[in-house]
């Protein structure tokens, strides 16, 4: 293959910035949830038991489980290690894409296709992750490459070519099943385009990689009937292809312009110059590229949730080749000055719009116990106490790198079963200082109620998928980050739009404050009815709403705290605090929090009504005061890895 000299120094400087953008700060690119989950996966006396314990449970083929299980003996957890074969993939695949462009099609088609994988956010991201997306995306390519020499080809027909061929279909069959499933669509794919001896060989090659697949035929039954990962991903909607290209280009209107602008350029131009001509490349890369992702969303829709942006990722280069295909005629100037434009346009949304090296390197896991080991050498460790709901060998892993003092009291939330043990820990005065660490917001009240137990916030760290908040004690909460909130003491004097019986007001003599009474008589108490226009300008905003709560016996049943979000047809959200025995400690004041998670509803409520009331379901006897609404500015990056920054 001839290779101009230009055409050379751009793929070799393609390269090097290709290079040069995934492994910057290698050493201090942080593990993901996932890479923690299979590198503890890896924790076993023998490889029998790593397969049973560790990769049969697993949802993806155990080949990436198995080079992690021996890789890990070598190189330890050692973050810019474990993620170093993974990156070096991603960059392999920059250069079998422009070979796989070049050959398909053109050297022109093969320099823009290699400058989008190169510098494209979802081809980085997912090569400095440890997990089989960046090795799929290469076995992936490696494979294509020796089935189109074979396939299209043929006067270029060598044993090496049957050996990339083999080798890559068998590395995606035990890389990932969306891997496996390119593997099957281009193996089918190949036996009508191959005839005589070839397709003697082509067939021998295939009964090899079936062969080579026969040991793990057991398990993928296995993980097959185990349901998949639709136990916490939602079925997808035909607007997740509209998200899935909005992640594409960096979640840039100028980006995902200036690409189809450029594609509308080089299609009217190729008819203009009557040079553009449809071959069978061409069906093959639309079949390859849109197969794949029609398969996952029907199995998704119909079967059970598997679609994820990165199950597509395998099937995304013949998208890129497809659309590139317009300049295969193009002249080599305009090319050069094409794909220097549109690497200057990745370039540009990858670092400052996109914003891939602040958040992607600033994980909750390790920014957090960056942030509690610094706080412990300066404040006192025994008037501490931890909130942390990482998984705990997270937990363990990180206070382990960083030397933080065992003597340092953790808790994780999610390991409390009731909830008055929570407020017998954040009530107990010897603790001073809280320091609340959270990923995702499965308990988006926590800050609420934590904020009541100690009133002042001293740091507010927000990273992708988590926080990390520092407080201390000191008189009640004022409420001060809240941009809109409500107060009610439930005295004569509490007015606005919370709506109570007045006479239901009592004295309570011990704290000098009024209180309401709650009993059989009554269900439904102390109604906020707030409109929200004007409020909820963002969809990272939290609407949180606390009450405080006296229970002089146990309740039989439960009362709810709750806050709602309504239209004119009825409740779009509902959420409700529990109040009972478990969650409760009796003959004590302590507060009841719930907290509505606006970044998880489908839309921006700019016109709903916002509701929080008490439901006194059980008709029980127990007294409120000091009811507080408020509307907070939420972690923007909550959901960056996937939906970008909120806005």
């Amino acid at each position: 293959m001839k290779v101009l000299r230009s055409e050379g120094i751009i793929i070799i400087a393609i390269l090097i910035v290709a290079s040069v953008l995934r492994f910057w700060n290698l050493f201090n690119i942080p593990f993901t949830y996932d890479e923690f989950s299979a590198l503890f996966r890896t924790q076993y006396d023998s490889f029998s038991e790593m397969i049973s314990k560790g990769a049969r449970v697993d949802g993806h083929p155990v080949g990436i489980q198995v080079f992690l299980y021996y890789y890990t003996k070598l190189v330890g957890f050692n973050e810019g290690w474990v993620k170093l074969p993974f990156i070096l993939a991603g960059i392999a695949s920059v250069y079998l894409i422009w070979r796989i462009g070049r050959e398909w099609f053109s050297p022109q088609v093969g320099l823009l296709s290699a400058a989008t994988i190169a510098f494209m956010h979802y081809t980085i991201v997912y090569s400095q992750i440890a997990r089989p997306y960046g090795s799929g995306f290469f076995f992936t390519l490696l494979m294509l490459l020796g089935w189109s020499r074979i396939v299209l080809a043929k006067n270029e027909i060598h044993w090496k070519n049957y050996v990339y061929f083999i080798l890559g279909a068998s590395l995606c069959m035990y890389n990932h099943h969306f891997s496996a499933l390119m593997a099957v669509l281009t193996g089918f794919l190949g036996l009508f385009f191959v005839h005589g001896k070839v397709l003697r060989n082509y067939i021998i090659a295939g009964f090899i990689i079936a062969a080579l697949y026969i040991p793990h035929i057991e398990i993928f039954f296995h993980q097959l009937g185990l349901g998949g990962i639709g136990q916490w991903l939602n079925k997808p909607t035909p607007t997740f292809f509209y998200d899935y290209l909005k992640y594409i280009f960096h979640f840039s209107k100028f980006t995902a312009i200036f690409f189809g602008v450029m594609v509308l350029f080089g299609f009217a131009q190729s008819i203009i110059q009557k040079k553009i001509q449809l071959r069978r490349v061409h069906l093959i890369a639309l079949v390859l590229g849109i197969l794949p992702a029609a398969i996952g969303y029907v199995y998704s829709v119909k079967v059970a949730p598997l679609l994820q942006f990165s199950v597509l990722l395998f099937s995304f280069p013949m998208l890129v080749l497809l659309a590139f295909s317009v300049f295969e005629k193009a002249g080599k100037i305009q090319t050069y000055i094409l794909t220097g434009l549109w690497s200057l346009m990745l370039l540009y949304s990858l670092i400052v719009v996109r914003q891939h090296y602040n958040y992607f390197y600033r994980s909750p896991y390790q920014e957090s116990m960056k942030e509690i080991q610094a706080f412990s050498e300066s404040y006192p460790v025994d008037s501490t106490v931890v909130l942390c709901n990482f998984r705990p060998e997270i937990t363990e892993f990180y206070k382990t790198k960083y030397n933080i003092t065992p003597n340092l009291h953790f808790t994780n939330p999610d390991s409390i079963k009731e909830l008055k043990k929570l407020h017998q820990l954040l009530s107990d005065e010897k603790y001073r200082y809280l320091i609340l660490a959270k990923t995702n917001e499965n308990q988006p009240w926590l800050f609420a109620l934590t904020r009541e137990y100690f009133s002042k916030v001293l740091k507010d760290k927000n990273y992708n998928q988590g926080s990390c908040f520092i407080m201390s004690r000191g008189g009640e909460a004022s409420y001060s980050n809240y941009f809109f909130s409500s107060i009610c003491h439930y005295d004569s004097l509490s007015s606005g739009t919370w709506i109570f019986d007045n006479a239901r007001i009592v004295n309570d003599t011990l704290g000098s404050r009024s209180v309401l009474k709650i009993d059989s008589l009554v269900q439904f108490e102390s109604t906020l009815v707030q409109p929200l226009k004007g409020l909820v300008k963002s969809k990272n905003c939290i609407v949180d709403a606390t009450v405080w709560v006296f229970v002089p016996d146990s309740i039989v049943g439960e009362a709810l705290w709750v806050a709602s979000i309504e239209s004119d047809t009825g409740a779009v959200v509902w959420c409700a605090s529990t109040i009972n025995s478990n969650s409760v400690p009796i003959n004590k004041w302590v507060p009841a929090s719930v907290s509505v998670f606006i970044p998880d509803m489908k839309e921006i409520p700019f016109d709903k009504i916002l509701k929080v009331y008490l439901f006194n379901s059980a008709k029980s006897t127990f007294y409120i005061r000091n009811a507080f609404a408020g509307i907070r500015t939420g972690n923007d990056a909550v959901y960056w890895i996937t939906y970008g920054l909120m806005k």
